[in-house]
């Protein structure tokens, strides 16, 4: 179980250096003034992510179970932003392609985690 949870803080990790990397302090060349309605609310669920993304790694050494079905919600919550983002509807510009790729990478991230957040419940289910 330990390689597990090595492996399950490891993805959030990387993930949470993805949605930085995603961020105007790092890659991000849109400006706040072209991102629409949609793109401010993509934006709350991205870091509502971030933030159940990093509960998750707190407690991932006390209580596996608990963090495991904390981070498996991501996936589901991601694709929304994802998909606006690459049709239009977060900003008036198109995303640039560096920004593409790495919406993606955070995308199979947490698709990866939501795996791994499963087995995790599953082998901490059948230890008790």
């Amino acid at each position: 179980m330990k390689n597990s949870v090595l492996l399950f803080r490891g993805l959030i990790a990387v993930h949470l250096v993805w949605t930085f990397l995603l961020t105007p302090l790092a890659l991000e060349p849109r400006s706040f003034s072209v991102i629409t309605p949609i793109g401010y609310a993509s934006l709350v669920v991205i870091f509502s992510i971030v933030a159940l993304d990093i509960v998750a790694l707190i407690i991932a050494g006390r209580n596996p179970r608990l963090a495991g079905l904390i981070a498996a919600v991501g996936p589901f919550l991601l694709v929304g932003p994802v998909i606006a983002d690459q049709v239009g509807l977060f900003a008036t510009v198109p995303p640039p392609p560096v920004i593409t790729i790495l919406e993606f990478l955070a995308l199979a991230t947490q698709i990866a985690l939501f795996f791994v957040a499963l087995r995790l419940r599953r082998q901490t289910a059948a230890a008790t």
